[in-house]
């Protein structure tokens, strides 16, 4: 006896039972629509606002105040005023940039969401990481003479996870674009395998 089909998946952006085909590359309902709009436009006032944010923070360091200053704490201040900005910026303005083709929403396959983020973003951290250092040395010009070797290479150590864990910041605090565009995959992916569920198979050779 042949098994029933399995159910239609409910899609959860229209009333009616919807199952994605591979040659959906169009939004499926208004929310889809929406949601793709947004994420289609760059967020202009997101990376207006980090670059505000890095015009701050090498302000903060290219004063000399805090160099010069009888207290080794506040020499650290200006990397991490020039590092986490500078992350944040090479993070975020990835994650501004357009997400959605309103002429083509991929659907995700019946195996659910199989795609990682994390990949490019620790890659784009190491690059804030690597580059957040030579930043904050420009703007400084050079290390006070009365800093020891050993005070320096930590001022380029904290610059490096400054820029590091900057980079990372926008997943928490993330662009319209990309929240649109993660809310728009989770729902087709929801739909996806709502109905038709996660499949395992294997085989056996002789």
């Amino acid at each position: 006896m042949d098994a029933a089909p399995p159910p239609q998946a409910v899609s959860p952006l229209a009333g009616s039972a919807y199952v994605y085909a591979p040659t959906d590359v169009a939004p499926k309902g208004q929310r889809e629509a929406e949601l793709c709009e947004t994420a289609s436009h760059t967020d202009w006032l997101y990376l207006g606002a980090l670059l505000a944010l890095d015009v701050g923070g090498i302000a903060v360091e290219a004063q000399g105040n805090l160099q010069n200053s009888g207290t080794t704490a506040l020499h650290f201040v200006g990397p991490i005023a020039v590092g986490l900005p500078w992350g944040a910026t090479l993070g975020g303005g990835y994650l501004a940039l357009p997400k959605c083709d309103p002429q083509w929403v991929t659907a995700p396959s019946r195996e659910g969401d199989v795609r990682a983020s994390w990949p490019l973003a620790l890659a784009i951290g190491l690059l804030a990481g690597a580059t957040a250092p030579v930043i904050d040395s420009i703007v400084i010009g050079g290390y006070p003479q009365q800093w020891s070797t050993a005070e320096r290479s930590l001022h380029v150590l904290t610059a490096g996870v400054a820029g590091f864990t900057g980079a990372l910041v926008p997943y928490l605090l993330p662009p319209r674009t990309w929240s649109a565009a993660r809310e728009l995959q989770h729902l087709r992916v929801g739909a996806t395998t709502s109905g038709l569920g996660l499949q395992f198979a294997y085989a056996v050779s002789f």
